[in-house]
């Protein structure tokens, strides 16, 4: 199965700490080009989320039309487009805050994307663990006993749970290792010998033990290597304690990258609560 390439747009998918697959059983690969990633706004109602699609698909609406409208445009951008996989990130925004009507009208979206006679697409959905819970009950009964739109399981015998695991040390530290070489290697830097052994047991303490967070300090160190001048042409531990010290406005007698017993650091009082601040402040900048 194979769309026209229009409009390039770049596709990454964040770690997350619950993951849903949906998928066609006929796709095989899916090249760049033909996949777009999509941040679920905060706070978020079905309609709300086909607005900010069509926007990533550079289709902005601005006229009001109703949810199936909207929808109805986004099947036809994505096909007109030619993409295969639509990865919806944080889509617990829009489910712990839908009613439920919005609930069926949700689920009846998503089954109108994978059972398309004409265009069926994958569809990625990354969140918070309670995303799995949606899925798992779609051919359970609703309060008032009702059947839910997905009797026949259309949705649910085509989904993937892929939970993410939290890290573990000394288990995990290549893997991590390589997925940070690998990052660096793409900003065109190196990475030192004692990346392994030094820099990755910090890097996975400091994230909380988290795939996705320590991915996310890896990048804001490499950001820092960057940003110096001149441009470091390798990744070392001092970028990472700049990236840790830029994040939690920590003192460096509570930085596991410059510490030398970080073992014995608290991560979660800093780090936790910065990320809560932020998300915070996400969410409040959206009620706006």
């Amino acid at each position: 199965m194979k769309g026209p390439d229009r409009a390039p747009s770049s596709f990454k998918l964040p770690a997350a700490t619950g993951l849903v697959l949906l998928r066609h059983s006929g796709l095989e690969l899916v090249r760049p080009l033909q996949a777009v990633s999509v941040l679920t706004p905060s706070p978020c109602n079905p309609k709300a989320l086909g607005v900010e699609i069509l926007r990533v698909l550079d289709y902005p609406m601005t006229a009001e039309r109703s949810v199936q409208a909207v929808w109805a445009k986004v099947r036809d951008r994505i096909e007109f487009l030619g993409k295969l996989v639509l990865h919806l990130d944080e889509i617990h925004n829009v489910l712990e805050t839908a009613n439920k009507r919005e609930l069926k009208q949700i689920r009846t979206l998503l089954k109108t994307f994978l059972v398309s006679p004409t265009w069926p697409v994958v569809l990625v959905l990354s969140g918070l663990p309670e995303v799995v819970p949606f899925f798992e009950g779609l051919n359970d009964p609703d309060e008032d006993g009702n059947p839910n739109p997905d009797t026949k399981g259309e949705v649910r015998r085509r989904a993937v749970f892929v939970p993410l695991r939290s890290l573990e040390l000394p288990t995990d530290a290549d893997m991590v290792a390589v997925a940070v070489k690998d990052m660096a290697s793409v900003a065109g830097m190196g990475v030192t010998d004692d990346l392994t052994t030094t820099v990755v047991p910090r890097l996975v303490h400091a994230g909380l033990y988290e795939l996705g967070t320590a991915m996310q300090l890896a990048h804001e160190a490499i950001g820092q290597g960057l940003d110096a001048k001149p441009r470091c042409r390798m990744l070392e531990i001092e970028q990472f304690q700049l990236a840790y010290r830029e994040r939690t406005s920590c003192a460096d007698a509570v930085n596991p990258f410059v510490v030398a017993d970080w073992r014995k650091l608290d991560c979660t009082l800093v780090l936790k609560a910065t990320r809560d601040a932020a998300e915070a402040a996400r969410v409040a900048g959206g009620a706006r």
